[in-house]
């Protein structure tokens, strides 16, 4: 089922996930705000997914943070913030304590950075932004590498090398966010192109103008470029995630090794009102994607938190603006360690929010994780307990439906499908049903054709017989003269 299929605009979402209204002194939290879309077009609550653990505002010595832009977790848990503002590195325990601080890199300060990624063998890159190039430390501060802008007759003179975020292959080639650009580069600091550019719509107008227009009016004409992409990321399984700016539909991309997408092009995210003026659309900063396959992305616009599994299917969304614990002013980084905690950074209050996954949650990754590759009886068990505690979650139905469809079980997956109102899943699930039944009664009802059809010329020789003997009686009686 794709809850990602509509854009809803809802006052209802904004009462339940904006929870900011004067007076509203006694709900200290939006932790237990959780909701997900259903087909009528509205939002049906669902029991907590993620709780409010801790927070990292005040870092002691290290004062705080100043607009930071990006958060990284090591293979150790342990959190590597770029604070932008403050130009430096900052390392960070799983308990929030500051292990370490980088403030420099090759005898030079850094200058605004935007971006760092730590490599599975310990070194810290950083995206230099200010000071245009990308720096490699060592885990102690020595310098290990630098890159500048790639000598290359492909990139034009006016291009400048301003790197925003930053990641590292498993083949070594390095992925860099330059302003709407998505581009590659190997460890010789050569260009290697630009990866997974959206698609520019075509124009008619615009072809017309390129076509017969004067050359007045083709100056005039805005050369279009397609959408920018505003983050990404790297996953465990190689793949690239990144996000689009300035769409409806198919805003999360995810990119193969020669830059396909490979995600259902849905509409994802929700846009919402407060009232006649005032309309948030949706604008994701950052996306996060977890080892199991379970996509997280943050809304800088509407302060919503939104989890996707890898058909496009919402399974939860939560937060929402606010300055209460669980809300966010504009959340511009999200990241997960190998506990399923998320760690969201907000650009505006300068704050990093610790959430730890709840039961059910977990209970729900752990059944799409499990029937995305293939065991299924496993992922069963899992969705039927998502259902002991919210009889109500219409997803979980319909993956129950889905593994009861994979065993062969079409009875029982029809009314698991209409349980998650999943009209889809019905139909090809009562396909298969009507057929099973159409094969297990074939003998049965081929038998009962030919006795209808043997009934049916009987009854006709019958009344042939009657009617021309009928016919006959007549015409001798001379009633027919």
């Amino acid at each position: 089922m794709k809850w990602g299929k509509k854009t809803i605009i809802s006052l209802l979402a904004v009462s339940l996930l904006l929870p900011l209204a004067a007076g509203t002194e006694a709900m200290a939290s939006s932790d237990d705000l959780a909701l997900v879309a259903n087909e009528d077009g509205m939002f049906d609550s669902i029991p907590t997914v993620y709780e409010v653990e801790s927070t990292y505002k005040n870092l002691g010595d290290f004062g705080t943070l100043n607009h930071a832009e990006d958060l990284f977790v090591d293979s150790q848990d342990q959190l590597y913030i770029a604070d932008t503002g403050n130009n430096r590195i900052l390392k960070l325990s799983p308990d929030g304590t500051v292990l370490a601080e980088y403030t420099e890199g090759y005898g030079v300060k850094f200058k605004g950075p935007k971006g760092v990624y730590v490599h599975p063998d310990g070194t810290i890159w950083v995206a230099d932004t200010g000071n245009y190039r990308i720096v490699r430390l060592n885990q102690d501060g020595t310098d290990n590498e630098v890159y500048y802008k790639p000598e290359s007759n492909l990139l034009e003179e006016s291009f400048t090398f301003a790197p925003e975020k930053i990641y590292v292959s498993q083949t070594g080639y390095i992925y860099v966010l330059k302003g709407s650009n998505l581009m590659l580069m190997d460890a010789k600091n050569e260009f290697r192109g630009y990866l997974g550019a959206a698609t520019v719509p075509f124009s008619l107008k615009r072809f017309f103008i390129r076509t017969f227009g004067t050359r007045s009016q083709k100056e005039r004409t805005v050369k279009q470029e397609p959408s920018a992409y505003t983050n990404f990321m790297i996953a465990s399984d190689g793949m690239a995630y990144g996000i689009l700016a300035n769409e409806t539909t198919g805003q999360i991309r995810k990119l193969n090794s020669v830059g396909t997408n490979t995600y259902p092009e849905l509409p994802y995210g929700f846009s919402i009102t407060l009232d006649d003026t005032n309309f948030s659309v949706v604008k994701f900063s950052d996306i996060n994607v977890m080892d199991n396959g379970i996509i997280t992305l943050a809304d800088q616009n509407t302060g919503l938190i939104y989890q996707y599994d890898q058909d496009g299917d919402l399974l939860a969304m939560f937060g929402g603006s606010g300055s209460v614990k669980g809300t966010y002013s504009s959340p511009n980084s999200i990241v997960s360690d190998s506990a399923g905690r998320l760690y969201i950074l907000d650009y505006s209050t300068n704050t990093v929010t610790v959430l730890s996954p709840t039961r059910f949650i977990q209970l729900i990754h752990q059944a799409v994780a499990l029937y995305d590759v293939g065991r299924y009886e496993e992922s069963k068990d899992y969705w039927q307990q998502v259902l002991a505690i919210d009889s109500n979650y219409a997803l979980a139905h319909s993956g129950y439906a889905k593994v009861l469809y994979k065993e062969g079980r079409y009875q029982e997956s029809v009314a698991e499908y209409m349980l998650g109102n999943d009209k889809e899943g019905y139909s090809q699930s009562f396909a298969e049903y009507r057929h099973e039944l159409f094969r297990q009664y074939f003998g049965w009802i081929v038998l009962a054709i030919v006795v209808v059809c043997g009934a049916l010329w009987i009854v006709f020789v019958k009344v042939k017989a009657w009617s021309d003997k009928t016919a006959h009686k007549l015409e001798m009686g001379g009633w027919l003269k």
